[in-house]
């Protein structure tokens, strides 16, 4: 997880960077050089409907996140820990291909 934020930030740091070279199309460019407020008002608008649509986005995941890990604990505590243990996660921890594991379970039945 500290991996995946570290790169989030990263790539954040760079985007941020190369901002002034993207900064705007020739009119919108030129709007700017005016001392007319308008088009600083557009540019404002449109930040805080990228910026609403990315605090959405991150609220909606961290929910995702939180309520998967709660739903996760609530499991364990009922005893439904043998739900996360399937086959798959028993070879995986032993170090036996999926296949042997399917074979080896089915022979025991």
């Amino acid at each position: 997880m500290r991996g995946l934020v570290r790169g989030f930030v990263l790539a954040s740091l760079v985007l941020l960077a190369c901002a002034s070279d993207a900064a705007a199309c020739p009119m919108c460019k030129m709007a700017l050089e005016t001392d007319d407020p308008q088009p600083k008002a557009y540019m404002f608008s449109i930040l805080f409907m990228l910026g609403m649509i990315g605090s959405m986005f991150g609220g909606v995941a961290t929910l995702l996140v939180w309520l998967t890990r709660q739903e996760r604990l609530a499991l364990e505590a009922a005893g439904y820990q043998h739900i996360f243990e399937n086959g798959a996660t028993e070879a995986a921890r032993d170090g036996v291909g999926l296949a042997k594991s399917v074979a080896t379970h089915s022979a025991i039945q």
